[in-house]
């Protein structure tokens, strides 16, 4: 079952304390890009009194300006990155929004990473739906999957995910089935198979799923 419900206080210190880090983060990549800049002024002051000719002075700026922007450009690019990641939390804060999916069931059927894609899922959710969801978020743990269990997502402006959490709530539980290899890559490449992205809900029984999937 899909719902929507406030932040809670642990996902809301989960939240703030990642907010710390970009700030830490920030803080360090603002001294590393100084003393990129520094150490590439230091050692071409260094190298110019060795110079013996007006091409090798040219070189010599060229390799400095050069570091200076590639030190520059890795900077902007973290710096974007977190900036984008700071502004969905705040609008996380500011919409104030969770979506959960309740996950009870006793049955699902497990397709196993291949190459770094992540585990989907396949669960029984009722008499006759099942839930579609995975991915790198959903690796089996000591308690996941259980019989009894929560997804929570949190989305930023755009959509991107900011926040995702498994919360169990019962006993751990085995796949009453495992597909993997190319058994697994016929079945999600179907244009049939359910998003596990959006956690997608389909009708049918897991025995009779590559029927329904390939529609035969």
């Amino acid at each position: 079952m899909q719902t929507e419900r406030p932040l809670s206080e642990r996902e809301i210190k989960t939240l703030r304390r990642h907010l710390k880090q970009l700030d830490k983060q920030k803080s360090f990549q603002v001294k590393f890009l100084f003393i990129w800049i520094l150490l590439a002024i230091l050692v071409g002051t260094f190298a110019y009194f060795f110079l013996n000719t007006t091409t090798e002075l040219y070189l010599l700026i060229g390799t400095v300006v050069v570091y200076i922007l590639m030190g520059t450009w890795s900077f902007l690019e973290t710096y974007l990155k977190h900036r984008k990641e700071r502004k969905d939390i705040d609008f996380v804060f500011a919409t104030n929004k969770v979506m959960s999916i309740q996950v009870i069931g006793n049955e699902y059927i497990e397709l196993s990473e291949v190459e770094d894609e992540g585990v989907n899922y396949l669960f029984q959710i009722s008499d006759n739906k099942i839930l579609s969801f995975g991915g790198q978020d959903f690796y089996p743990t000591k308690s996941f999957p259980s019989d009894n269990f929560e997804i929570a997502v949190c989305h930023g402006a755009t959509n991107d995910v900011v926040f995702l959490k498994i919360y169990n709530y019962g006993k751990k539980i085995q796949p009453i089935r495992k597909i993997s290899g190319q058994a697994k890559w016929d079945l999600i490449g179907s244009t049939n198979y359910p998003d596990p992205n959006s956690f997608t809900i389909i009708e049918g029984q897991l025995e009779n799923i590559e029927a329904i999937i390939h529609g035969s």
